[in-house]
C-alpha cells in the first residue's frame, strides 16, 4: 500500500513511543509545519493514545511502523498479538493508555475502548509515503529498504514497489543499519533502528533517535525542504 503526498513544507518526525512529553516539544520547534510520522507513534512510552490523539488533531499524515501493526489488528477485531504483551515491545503501556487491563481475559474484545477516530486514522496508514515537498521527491517507509534482498534486474524506481508486492512486511519489521541500505531512485526516510544522531548520507535518512527506548533518547524531526534536524531531549 503505497499512498502519494504533496506538500510545500513538512516536518518528518521520527519514532515517537508513547513521549508525548517530547512530542509536544518538537512541535513547538515546526513552526506549525504539517507532520509526517514515520510510525512507532505507540509503545513503551506511558502516553501512546494521546500521541495518537495530538497527531490526529494535527491532521498529520504517516506510514505505520511495526509498533502499529498490532494495535491495528486488534481494533479490527483480529484478537491480541501476545508479542505486544513482551517488554521489548511495551504494548502493556499502549493499552493501559487506553484505559484496558492488558492481563485481562477479555482484553481480545477491549479494542472498544480505542475511540473510533483513532481507528480509522490508524487503519488509514500505509506502508509507503510517496512524498513530494516542493517538487522533491522522498520515500517514507518505517524500516527503509531492507538488506536482505537481491534486487538484481530491478530499477531503481522498481525496487519500492517490488517490496510493497512481494515483502511488505520486511518494511516494518526488517533491521537494516542505515549505512548498509541500498540505495534506491530517491532519498528514503526512515526510523525503526535507533540511532545516537539522526542520520544523512543523501540518501538515507534516519530520524529514529531513540525515544522512549532510552532514557536519554531524543525525539527528531526533518524539516523539508531545507532537510535541517531538529532534536529534543528529555529534561
Amino acid at each position: 500500500m503505497i499512498k502519494a503526498l504533496q506538500l510545500e513544507q513538512a516536518a518528518v518526525i521520527g519514532d515517537i513511543h508513547g513521549r508525548l512529553d517530547l512530542l509536544e516539544r518538537l512541535l513547538d520547534r515546526v513552526q506549525g509545519r504539517p507532520l509526517v510520522s514515520v510510525g512507532d507513534i505507540c509503545d513503551r512510552g506511558a502516553n501512546s493514545s494521546s500521541c495518537v490523539d495530538l497527531l490526529v488533531r494535527e491532521e498529520a499524515h504517516g506510514v505505520r511502523g511495526n509498533h502499529e501493526q498490532w494495535l491495528i489488528e486488534w481494533c479490527q477485531g483480529r484478537g491480541l498479538d501476545k508479542m505486544a504483551l513482551h517488554h521489548r515491545m511495551g504494548g502493556r503501556a499502549t493499552l493501559l493508555s487506553y484505559g484496558v487491563d492488558p492481563d485481562s481475559p477479555a482484553v481480545d474484545q477491549a479494542h472498544t475502548a480505542v475511540p473510533s477516530y483513532h481507528k480509522r486514522w490508524l487503519e488509514a496508514l500505509p506502508y509507503v509515503l510517496d512524498l513530494q515537498v516542493a517538487g522533491e521527491s522522498y520515500w517514507v517507509i518505517h524500516a527503509g529498504i531492507p538488506g536482505v534482498f537481491s534486487f538484481n534486474g530491478l530499477l531503481p524506481e522498481e525496487v519500492v514497489p517490488h517490496l510493497i508486492e512481494k515483502h511488505p512486511e520486511s518494511l516494518l519489521w526488517t533491521k537494516t543499519q542505515p549505512d548498509m541500505m541500498p540505495w534506491v531512485d530517491r532519498p528514503v526516510i526512515l526510523g525503526h533502528v535507533p540511532q545516537r544522531e539522526p542520520f544523512d548520507d543523501g540518501r538515507i535518512i534516519c530520524v529514529d533517535t531513540g525515544a522512549g527506548r532510552w532514557s536519554d533518547g531524543g525525539l527528531t524531526a526533518i524539516l523539508l525542504p531545507e532537510r535541517q534536524f531538529v532534536t529534543v531531549f528529555p529534561d
